[in-house]
């Protein structure tokens, strides 16, 4: 077998050989200092790796007592203290505790920290003027601390892979054996002597090497246990009536097939939030405006069984997803209104919210329609709606202020800067200097395109807009209230208050 020098690349040598230092500065003396450097730099790395695997492992410990009451506890029985302090002694051995050189012996168990987190937690709802004794609102925060665990765990994991690298390329000569100085056991458990020859090669990778790639992050669904999970829900405005591709393959179920509507339900629970009931609901009117009436009632089907089993979730308080007790309700949901032969109302019952939903978005559909088409007409009819300039006075010109372009002065460089922001050919229209020119620009424009312009034109004092009108008829009737106190103002009969408005 050929022999791995590659090791020693590493060591870290602690004689004199080879130091080359300033010929002013005294050799032994900067080799002490270089070796005092080495060691203090190893033994604060390998009190710095004991002290992040004693923390790992606290808090590998404090998870898993904190996940098993998650998901075995009643929500009722996190209220009380007691009946907490009576499940981890049950459950777990209440004198284990943090181990390591670098922990404080008195340091409380396991349990007791659950036990100080549970108060701490009840001692915040007391504060913020809430019940401290609702098991929903302490899970809720146990749930929110447990994930600020796991990302304290996850950066100390990264911190931990990176001294295991360091140690592994700073190889001291503590950590190299030989065969010349070692044993083994062989498998009938007798000393063996070791044979002379090379270096003993087979046992130099140990715990040090461990590859930050061990280390990753884990997605944060992945850290809370399986019963706790967050429901879909696209929060932004612009995103309110987006489908999660689940919902819109729930609502593709039939409505008779409820056996396969429940277990997909229980399948992807997560769904269940009143953003996405709201937007499969919504989808019905695109189905029902395109003439497809089946289709429009069975989304509405399917949003209501959502709406019906949200309803009764919420009655529970909780503020996430807890997929046991969803999965009761769930259940229990289908069991009693669909699959119960001896009572058949609630089915019924449910069908008759089902027709009456679907009449409503029936009925809202038709008036969209109506309201669309006479949009259509009246834009046919009138044109499209653009922006104009115009100046109350019709015997002044509009003053158009361009900007200096050469000038370094910083309000006149912001200016040219607003400037640029125009497409060219208003640039183009601008340096014009003549507002039937950019008129004729605008007239190509949407409103929204030219409202645009317009907050340039403001902001870069090009042109300065002293009020915006809907129609030509409000633009008028201020112009003729203009002209009118013009006049008085020519013969003096203009009040000061009138005055000062004009100005």
């Amino acid at each position: 077998m050929p022999i791995d020098y590659s090791k020693w690349d590493k060591l870290e040598l602690s004689d004199d050989s080879d130091v080359e230092v300033h010929p002013n500065v005294d050799k032994a003396s900067f080799v002490r200092w270089k070796q005092q450097s080495i060691h203090e730099e190893r033994a604060k790395r390998n009190q710095d790796i004991k002290t992040l695997e004693a923390q790992m492992t606290m808090y590998e410990n404090l998870n898993k007592r904190t996940d098993n009451m998650l998901k075995n506890m009643p929500l009722s029985e996190f209220g009380s203290l007691e009946n907490i302090v009576k499940y981890l002694n049950s459950n777990f051995d209440k004198s284990e505790r943090s181990e390591g050189e670098y922990v404080d012996k008195d340091i409380p168990t396991y349990n007791e920290m659950v036990e100080d987190l549970i108060e701490q937690l009840q001692k915040e709802l007391k504060e913020a003027n809430k019940d401290p004794t609702d098991g929903s609102l302490i899970v809720h925060k146990l749930a929110e601390h447990r994930l600020k665990i796991q990302t304290v765990m996850n950066e100390g994991k990264i911190k931990l892979a990176k001294l295991y690298e360091e140690k592994a390329n700073h190889i001291s000569a503590d950590d190299m054996h030989d065969a010349w100085n070692s044993s083994f056991v062989n498998k009938s458990g007798k000393t063996v002597a070791p044979s002379v020859g090379a270096p003993d090669v087979a046992g130099t990778t140990t715990s040090s090497s461990v590859s930050a790639a061990n280390f990753q992050n884990p997605p944060i669904s992945q850290t809370l246990p399986s019963s706790v999970k967050s429901f879909i829900s696209f929060d932004a405005e612009e995103d309110i009536l987006k489908l999660d591709p689940k919902t819109k393959a729930f609502g593709e179920i039939p409505a008779s097939d409820f056996k396969k509507s429940q277990q997909f339900l229980l399948e992807n629970m997560e769904i269940l939030s009143d953003q996405q009931k709201d937007a499969l609901i919504m989808s019905a009117f695109e189905y029902e405006m395109e003439g497809d009436t089946k289709k429009c009632y069975q989304v509405i089907h399917q949003g209501e069984l959502m709406q019906f089993i949200k309803e009764l979730y919420d009655l529970k308080k909780i503020p996430y997803l807890h997929t046991s007790e969803m999965e009761n309700i769930i259940n229990n949901f289908f069991e009693r209104i669909f699959f119960n032969t001896q009572n058949e109302m609630g089915k019924k019952q449910f069908l008759q919210s089902v027709q009456t939903k679907y009449d409503h978005i029936r009925t809202r559909s038709k008036i969209l329609q109506e309201q669309d088409a006479r949009a259509i007409g009246e834009d046919e009819s009138e044109g499209v709606e653009t922006i104009q300039l115009k100046s109350l006075d019709d015997t002044v010109q509009l003053k158009i202020n361009l900007p200096d372009f050469e000038s370094t002065d910083p309000n006149e460089q912001l200016k040219v800067s607003k400037f640029n922001e125009l497409s060219p050919e208003m640039q183009n229209a601008v340096k014009t200097e003549s507002l039937d020119v950019i008129n004729d620009v605008l007239s190509r424009m949407s409103v929204s395109e030219g409202e645009k312009v317009l907050e340039i034109f403001d902001q870069a004092d090009i042109i300065g807009i002293n009020a915006y009108f809907d129609n030509e008829k409000d633009f008028e009737e201020l112009q003729e209230t203009y002209q009118e106190q013009m006049t008085q103002a020519d013969q003096g009969e203009l009040s000061a208050a009138d005055q000062d408005d004009l100005d």
